[in-house]
């Protein structure tokens, strides 16, 4: 999967150590700014570090809650979330802030291990399959692109963010 940026603003939802939100910056650089998100405040301190460290300029820090990114509205192209999701308190109000804060055809991206496949060593409760994250996500004003297969032991699925329904007179 190779996303296009160019003045994009992307995130990187439970950022932890900001590997992926600190190559999107800078992907993006010059014109675009990524967002890592994470809940935990040491994570916090360390992305602003590592940041600083590799001199992004634009990489923001956001602290997010366990129910929203806390990001403004129409504010992002793409959020990525790594082998995270699985582990979210709040999975609908935590997508249902990603998906405001999508801009329009706007990407969300969701890694996780496969649960369908038995040699993925990882504990069954960090594993998903492809087919239980697009009935979650099915609530949502979102629609499912395509799940890339080149990860060998997890799932690469894309969503983008849906047009408002228009009313029906």
């Amino acid at each position: 999967f190779r996303p296009s940026f160019t003045s994009a603003a992307g995130f990187e939802v439970g950022a932890g150590t900001g590997y992926h939100a600190r190559r999107m910056a800078r992907a993006v650089a010059p014109g675009g700014t990524v967002y890592a998100v994470d809940v935990q405040p040491e994570m916090l301190r360390m992305l602003e570090h590592l940041a600083r460290e590799d001199g992004l300029d634009n990489f923001r820090v956001v602290a997010g809650t366990q129910r929203s990114a806390q990001l403004p509205p129409d504010s992002i192209d793409l959020a990525l979330m790594v082998d995270t999701y699985h582990e979210l308190a709040n999975p609908f109000e935590v997508i249902d802030s990603l998906v405001r804060a999508l801009r329009p055809d706007g990407r969300l991206v969701l890694v996780e291990y496969r649960a369908e496949d038995p040699k993925v060593n990882i504990r069954p409760l960090h594993k998903m399959s492809e087919a239980q994250v697009r009935k979650e996500m099915v609530v949502h004003p979102l629609r499912w692109e395509r799940t890339a297969r080149t990860l060998p032991r997890q799932h690469l699925i894309v969503f983008r963010k849906a047009p408002p329904r228009r009313a029906v007179r």
